[in-house]
């Protein structure tokens, strides 16, 4: 008897096995990356409309009455950040910080206003003050047309994606930038409910290609044993014995066809041979 490492159904099932894992872990990589990539590049364009659109909500011309920190909470002051707390409304979940800010000569980023200035009744970000740790190349950009950043940046304030579009005073010249802050942790939560779903769905599917294969190669098995067994007993001279019904339309079906042959002319030479015994 065949051991079962050696048979025959053991070893397609593991060849096939093998292949559907191969072929399944590249699909689940490539498809969880390409889903990642699409909701990052989605989330950019949410970020430049939204950046565009603020932006021109926005009266550059005031922006040239705070310029210093002691214009914090004068009349321009509060009016822009009126019209920020108004344009962030109920996206706070969305929109985590929102503000805007002016590069000085020395080329280091400056805040002129902050949706988020004042916590728990303290200020937070005076006017003018310094974005110690700011994406300048970023801020750059923004101040010459709508930008995002290409990757998520840290600073103290936690990971970001940011959208930056120039703000413009009345006579069409750059006033200062709007910069709006996504968290990156909900995107995360998207990317990872995307890859747990696409993850499922693969191991369904292996599980459900592992049901077809071990149905057909124990189907094969059966039908070839059956046939081995019909030779073995004809080599130990048995012919009183039936050859089995093969249904499937496959080699196997056309080996027992060739063995119904072989045994008919068995039994016609074993007649003969009776015949001119007597």
């Amino acid at each position: 008897m065949v051991k079962w490492y050696n048979s025959l159904g053991t070893k397609l099932t593991v060849s096939f096995l093998i292949l559907i894992l191969f072929v399944s872990m590249g699909t689940f990589l490539f498809t969880v990356q390409e889903a990642k990539n699409a909701l990052t590049d989605q989330m950019k364009e949410e970020l430049v409309l939204t950046a565009k659109v603020m932006s021109s909500q926005i009266d550059g011309d005031l922006l040239y009455q705070i310029n210093g920190e002691q214009d914090t909470e004068n009349a321009a002051f509060m009016q822009v950040y009126q019209k920020l707390d108004e344009l962030r409304g109920g996206n706070g979940d969305i929109i985590t910080y929102l503000y805007i800010m002016r590069l000085d000569e020395e080329g280091n980023a400056r805040f002129i206003v902050d949706a988020d200035y004042i916590e728990d009744g303290v200020i937070d970000v005076y006017a003018n003050q310094l974005y110690e740790e700011a994406p300048i190349e970023d801020i750059k950009k923004g101040l010459a047309e709508p930008h995002v950043s290409e990757e998520p940046y840290t600073d103290e304030w936690g990971t970001f994606m940011t959208g930056y579009a120039p703000i413009y005073d009345s006579n069409g010249n750059i006033a200062g930038v709007l910069g709006v802050d996504f968290d990156i942790a909900t995107v995360k939560q998207k990317q990872d409910f995307l890859s747990s779903l696409v993850y499922y769905i693969l191991f369904g599917s292996i599980l459900a290609a592992t049901s077809v294969i071990l149905y057909f190669s124990l189907t094969i098995i059966k039908d070839l044993n059956s046939i081995t067994k019909v030779a073995e007993n004809i080599s130990n001279g048995e012919l009183d014995i039936k050859l089995p019904i093969i249904k499937s339309k496959s080699e196997i079906y056309e080996l027992n066809e060739g063995m119904k042959s072989v045994f008919a002319a068995i039994e016609f030479l074993s007649g003969e041979a009776e015949k001119n015994s007597k």
